[in-house]
């Protein structure tokens, strides 16, 4: 077997507010692995840690503690030269495909960007380049001569995938990415993306709030609340038989498309917000708005446990879900 593209042990990222020492505790301590070929699937409701996590994983943010390992090396611990070629093989693509473009550049300027900074290929061939780019993601080479305003919101993220194919990476970090777009085009960017794995072997981390986004294109999916990973397996088994009551909350929060006669059970509505990531709950951080929760809970903090064969959860009173609770179906 292969070893992991990306290992990440106890990582943390936190940011210092400034005010009396407070620290916002962003990503507070999460250990994973991704493997080649793989697409990793990252949820979580907003706050959660999810996006920092991402931008750790691509070098844009240096963690302050833990290991992050990609092809087995520290990033951190490598000379510059090393670093800045390393980096080619970790891109990103951002949620807003508008503040993602230079509107005083043309598409072709974009997407060619990252090889004139590189300086490695002749003008001719860098430009041959951003033809056949454009043309794979499903753009014509006319639209080299075009401006971001020009163009659909569904057309722009095309041209930023394209802009980090340039680079021939091994992981994209897909933060959001199909979020500010209308619903007809997502199904067109998420085949896209199968496509171009398939075809150039890529490995993804695919980030986002919508869980039947998620379903439909990860092998392994993490829910992540408040800096910290509450459950992980693989897509079918989350789906199917989730056992943490913030995944199972998750769940059923997603739309099922059927009269409310036909639905079997009742929405699990989750009280409050979110708490703060500069002070977070003792003991159990789900503790404050878990159904479950008891005295313990805010006691003890549950180990991150694997309760069945690859089904990792961080929770005292783990269980699956009933029988007749509402879940996201797995599409091959």
């Amino acid at each position: 077997m292969s070893a992991p593209l990306v290992t990440v042990d106890d990582l943390r990222v936190h940011f210092p507010t400034g005010k009396g020492g407070e620290t916002v505790k962003a990503v507070d301590g999460v250990s994973f692995a991704v493997w080649p070929g793989e697409t990793f699937g990252v949820i979580g409701e907003s706050g959660s840690g999810k996006s920092t996590l991402g931008r750790a994983l691509v070098m844009l943010l240096k963690p302050t503690s833990g290991t992050l390992r990609l092809q087995g090396d520290d990033p951190y611990a490598l000379g510059a030269s090393a670093f800045r070629t390393l980096r080619r093989d970790y891109q990103v693509v951002f949620q807003d495909p508008n503040a993602a473009l230079n509107p005083r550049m043309t598409i072709g300027d974009s997407v060619r960007e990252p090889l004139d900074i590189l300086g490695e290929l002749p003008a001719a061939d860098r430009r041959r380049r951003v033809a056949e780019v454009l043309e794979r993601v499903g753009l014509g080479a006319e639209y080299a001569q075009r401006y971001p305003h020009e163009l659909s919101g569904g057309q722009k993220q095309r041209v930023n995938i394209a802009r980090v194919l340039m680079l021939r990476p091994r992981l994209i970090v897909c933060d959001e990415v199909v979020a500010a777009l209308d619903v007809s085009i997502q199904a067109d960017m998420l085949n896209l993306f199968a496509d171009l794995q398939r075809e150039f072997g890529l490995t993804y981390v695919f980030i986002t709030h919508d869980l039947g986004v998620v379903s439909h294109v990860s092998d392994r999916i993490a829910v992540m609340y408040l800096g910290r990973f509450v459950e992980l397996a693989d897509a079918q088994a989350l789906a199917d038989a989730p056992l943490h009551p913030y995944t199972q909350a998750l769940l059923s929060s997603e739309p099922v498309p059927l009269p409310s006669s036909m639905r079997t059970t009742e929405k699990q509505v989750l009280s409050g917000e979110i708490p703060s990531p500069i002070d977070p709950p003792s003991g159990c951080r789900f503790r404050t708005r878990c159904p479950r929760a008891t005295d313990d809970c805010a006691v003890r903090e549950p180990a991150w446990r694997e309760a069945l064969p690859g089904h990792w959860v961080a929770c005292h009173f783990a269980m699956p879900a009933p029988e007749n609770q509402s879940t996201i179906p797995h599409v091959a």
